[in-house]
């Protein structure tokens, strides 16, 4: 029997890595998984995410996580805890399915600067210009009827949710159109809570940019993604509407402890069936594996492996704040293309380093990505509430605080 408390540690994360090679060495595209330490990170110190987690599942605070963080390229934690839903049996796996809400943005808005890179659109085109709808909006005023906006809405303003647009219904009742096109022409005629350019509002403007990704390229957003972006870095496991084939691996939407296996909190069952509504701005589902690639790609400068998304300066401009300073999102953060960006670390209540970018989804997933640590995150739960800054503050905390050179 082995006593040593270390040594028994020692013999537990070897068995996790060697199952996580297993996992790796058996997917269609191998993650290039190594040893913490080879990277100047501590196993011991990153084992404390486990335990944490563990200690959620046993609360019921969440059915399941995985977990996944990889530093200079090599993914050196990989982990799955708990159940794929409050009421059911099966483990939670790496290869977990998970709706990974908002951030689907990021997605978003980089297929959006592929059109940017061929000088289809640029950052200061109308947005009226390639959706008529919009030429001539109206805005909401404080006292009185709408009336017509002062300032020209802009591509720039979709990208950070500065261009006024806001659906006041919620996510099951836009899904209850057939498709976005047919969803835009209803939505362009309500009034904008604000005039372009003048208040971060969050929420829509990246289904308007999809959407104009759509009318650009004359092709539909989920067919613009697979090209762009999902088979050039081989993200097999991410779909709008997973078939059929994968529906053991979905992990469960869970509504205030309890599970809710038809989704039906989030989509009306019509939705489903059709498969039609495709969203700029949510109704991804994707893996942790898969989402790395993604985020790998955006760290690495646009590529990944011999395959190039994006240009360095592209990916640069992406990571920039492009906010005005009366249009702050949040005390130490300012906001890029698609993303929250990191400016005064102590200021945001975040470990993570000034430079750095993330974003998470409404069922408590997130991500960031760290370049000055070459660092990745990513966390995988569907739990509504979800507590997401806490999860983020917490898990982040356990990140760093194993990065020992």
């Amino acid at each position: 029997m082995v006593r040593n408390p270390q040594i028994r540690s020692r013999g537990v994360q070897l068995l996790a890595l060697v199952l996580f090679l297993a996992f790796s060495l058996r997917a269609s595209h191998p993650l290039p998984a190594g040893s913490p330490e080879s990277v100047g990170m501590s196993a011991l110190r990153l084992a404390r995410i486990d335990g944490w987690l563990q200690g959620l599942v046993e609360a019921r605070e969440a059915a399941g996580f995985v977990t996944l963080v990889s530093r200079r390229g090599t993914v050196v934690h990989h982990r799955a805890a708990g159940r794929l839903g409050m009421s059911v049996s099966e483990p939670m796996l790496l290869d977990s399915l998970f709706d990974v809400a908002s951030m689907t943005k990021p997605l978003t808005a980089v297929v959006a600067l592929t059109l940017y890179e061929e000088g289809r659109i640029t950052l200061t085109d109308p947005v009226g210009e390639h959706i008529p709808e919009f030429l001539e909006p109206e805005v909401q005023r404080k006292t009185g009827p709408p009336g017509a906006a002062e300032s020209t809405m802009l591509v720039r303003h979709l990208f950070t949710h500065t261009s006024g647009v806001r659906d006041p219904r919620g996510r099951r009742e836009t899904y209850s159109f057939s498709s976005m096109d047919e969803y835009i022409r209803e939505f362009a005629s309500l009034p904008l809570q604000a005039e372009p350019g003048s208040a971060w509002i969050y929420g829509d403007s990246l289904d308007v940019l999809g959407h104009l990704a759509e009318r650009v390229a004359g092709k539909r957003l989920d067919e613009l993604l697979t090209e762009r972006i999902l088979e050039p870095l081989g993200m097999r496991d991410t779909h709008y509407w997973p078939p059929d084939s994968k529906r053991g691996r979905r992990a469960l939407l869970v509504v205030d402890g309890k599970d809710d296996p038809t989704r039906e909190s989030r989509e009306p069952p019509e939705a489903g069936r059709r498969k039609s509504f495709i969203s700029g701005a949510s109704g991804l589902h994707t893996t942790a594996a898969d989402y790395w690639r993604f985020c790998q790609m955006l760290l690495n400068g646009g590529d990944l492996g011999a395959r190039r998304v994006l240009s360095p300066r592209t990916v640069a401009l992406l990571a920039e704040d492009h906010l005005e300073e009366d249009t702050r999102y949040r005390p130490g953060l300012g906001y890029g293309l698609g993303v929250a960006v990191v400016k005064a670390r102590a200021r945001s209540g975040l470990p993570y380093s000034d430079g750095s970018y993330y974003w998470g989804g409404s069922q408590g997933t997130l991500f960031w990505i760290d370049p000055a640590e070459e660092l990745i995150g990513i966390l995988m739960v569907q739990a509504r509430p979800s507590g997401a800054l806490r999860l983020r503050q917490k898990f982040g905390a356990l990140v760093y605080s194993s990065i020992i050179q």
